[in-house]
């Protein structure tokens, strides 16, 4: 009898300790969230929150309008861009520095966004969350760069979540 008075004590604390784990966990990304969503509004952005498009927002001020399209990836993941249509997202290798992603998925819903067409004053950028390990772009069968926020991909800016930079440039250093 004892042993399962024991048994039910672990198995409770055992619960306790997944369920704030888990809770610490959600309201850390969501306090990420937060942050970089303040942090563009300190810089005199308003955001628009956009459904049934093929972006989710749209971040302006009255020089410039950023078109957003937010994709959800796995912690740690990395995005290989192969072409304007064609992205990878490779995962499961952790934190782990020169391991091989053993994981990859294509981005299925990617095209209708990098063939939307643009005003001059308009950008279009795509912001990752959480933030990737690693953004590379294929060039051709051998050559590869590595994505910044200033790296045009096919029209577009590719950001992890809480990278600022291009929302606090000169619309003419963003243009470039």
């Amino acid at each position: 009898m004892e042993d399962w008075i024991i048994l039910g004590i672990i198995a409770v604390i055992a619960a306790v300790i997944i369920i704030i784990f888990t809770t610490k966990n959600e309201y850390s990304k969501a306090t990420e969230n937060e942050d970089f969503y303040n942090k563009i509004k300190s810089l005199g952005y308003e955001i628009e929150e956009i459904e049934f498009k093929c972006y989710n927002q749209l971040i302006k001020n009255d020089d410039i309008t950023f078109i957003i399209k937010t994709i959800k990836i796995p912690d740690y993941a990395e995005i290989q861009i192969n072409n304007k249509v064609t992205w990878e997202i490779k995962y499961g290798a952790g934190n782990a520095p020169g391991r091989a992603q053993p994981y990859k998925k294509m981005l299925k819903d990617i095209s209708d966004f990098m063939n939307l067409e643009t005003k001059e004053n308009e950008i279009k950028v795509v912001i990752a969350t959480p933030s990737p390990k690693k953004i590379v772009k294929y060039i051709n069968e051998c050559e590869i760069v590595f994505v910044t926020p200033y790296t045009d991909v096919y029209g577009t800016r590719v950001i992890g979540l809480g990278n600022t930079k291009i929302f606090e440039s000169p619309y003419e250093e963003i243009k470039k």
